[in-house]
């Protein structure tokens, strides 16, 4: 107990030190795009309205979400109402979501009613590890680039389980990521419902609640909606981070994906240049038995998708394409039953937008992991990367129930 207050009171000395960007009078808009002109025209606005995307659209009448400073507003309307764009403001003071979101007081305990620091993570899962020995093993894969250990849990109650591997918290600013896979982790631990503790008995769990450490701490301390890792990106030091999710190697910076420094979704300067991806893809290729490894899941927000390979190209689709979309059905529909929350699945490029270098990508064409996704959560972009704390229980309820019948449909179809 002493320990873990030692380690609140540290961060909360850490957090006063640092200063802290802020959202005031920050807006998102929801602007519909019609054609790829629109688009470029969009993004060529960038550095001098301040733009930052928060969703992408996926195709000819779809719907961007941007984010622009006070400033920028009577330029940025202006702009949308010569070129005809039809558009609409989504969240007025993106600074009041972000306030929302921080407790007036934190808890010395682990619960789902705020959203955790790292460090209180990671007091966690050494009670965790203390509490359920038999069946719990810590792990770390390495050290991030600023020397943060990156650490995992695996759950296992027998030998000669397939096993499921998920990496949440990529993208740094996606908190909702590991607040519900923490959820889903002391579900496993003390299962309430009888389908739930099926797969934790008969599954072997590798879950890593938090694999951009160093960016979810920054996202923390400094800048709310810091997405990448804190990897320098260029020598001048005006551009900070790589997307670890366009850093895998297999298709790296095909499509998808920036070789620019500055921008949100850059690959970085090779593939694997930053430790994470590659202390990540070393473990599964030297700690996990080769084979075990049947489901690969790497937890995003949001959207509510269920997204399989493949990302680079819409013109085909993976062997292994309609076991991918049935037990996405699976998730899917037994997702919806708790809350009515609907989820699109799909490869990447036919239901959200082309990418490569990803996770579930490597997982399928390199690993040769029959079902690989990734899972956009809540919501459909009203707060989107905002979600308050009264929304993580609903969230990690039903990805729970998700995962039951993710499990139940695979073994339908003999994948597990």
């Amino acid at each position: 107990m002493f320990g873990y207050l030692a380690i609140l009171l540290g961060c909360l000395s850490l957090a006063q030190s640092t200063p802290q960007v802020r959202y005031d009078d920050y807006k998102v808009y929801e602007v519909k795009i019609e054609n790829l002109q629109q688009l470029q025209l969009l993004n060529a606005q960038e550095q001098r309205l301040q733009l930052s995307s928060w969703r992408e659209p996926r195709f000819a009448g779809d719907s961007a979400d941007v984010m622009l400073p006070a400033e920028s507003v009577q330029a940025f309307e202006q702009l949308l109402q010569r070129q005809h764009l039809n558009y609409s403001l989504k969240i007025s003071n993106v600074q009041d979501l972000i306030d929302a979101q921080r407790p007036k007081q934190r808890l010395s305990h682990m619960e789902w009613t705020q959203y955790h620091t790292l460090d209180e993570i990671y007091a966690w899962l050494d009670d965790l590890q203390s509490k359920y020995a038999s069946i719990v093993t810590a792990f770390t894969i390495g050290k991030s680039h600023e020397g943060r250990p990156i650490r995992g849990i695996k759950i296992s109650h027998r030998p000669g389980n397939s096993a499921v591997f998920i990496e949440s918290n990529i993208h740094a600013r996606e908190w909702i990521t590991s607040a519900s896979i923490t959820y889903f982790i002391d579900e496993l631990l003390v299962p309430s419902k009888p389908g739930v503790r099926h797969i934790a008995q008969t599954v072997d769990w590798y879950i890593i609640p938090v694999l951009n450490v160093d960016g979810f701490v920054y996202s923390h301390e400094s800048e709310r909606l810091w997405r990448k890792s804190r990897l320098l990106s260029d020598p001048t030091g005006a551009c900070v981070g790589t997307d670890l999710n366009r850093n895998f190697d297999y298709r790296w910076m095909e499509i998808g994906a920036s070789a620019d420094p500055c921008s949100q979704t850059y690959a970085g300067p090779f593939a694997e240049s930053d430790p994470e991806i590659n202390q990540l893809t070393r473990y599964i290729n030297e700690s996990i038995p080769a084979g075990s490894i049947k489901i690969y899941i790497s937890l995003h927000s949001y959207g509510q998708y269920l997204l399989s390979p493949w990302g680079h190209t819409d013109a085909e689709f993976p062997e292994h394409y309609p076991q991918m979309m049935g037990v996405a059905k699976g998730f899917a529909d037994a997702l919806v039953r708790r809350y009515g929350t609907v989820f699109t699945y799909g490869s990447s490029a036919t239901t959200l937008y082309a990418v490569s270098g990803s996770g579930k990508e490597w997982a399928y064409a390199v690993k040769n992991i029959t079902i690989p996704y990734t899972i956009e959560l809540r919501d459909k972009g009203q707060l989107g990367f905002l979600l308050p704390p009264e929304d993580i229980i609903p969230v990690a309820r039903e990805v729970t129930d998700g995962f039951v019948g993710m499990i139940e449909a695979a073994r339908g179809i003999q994948v597990l």
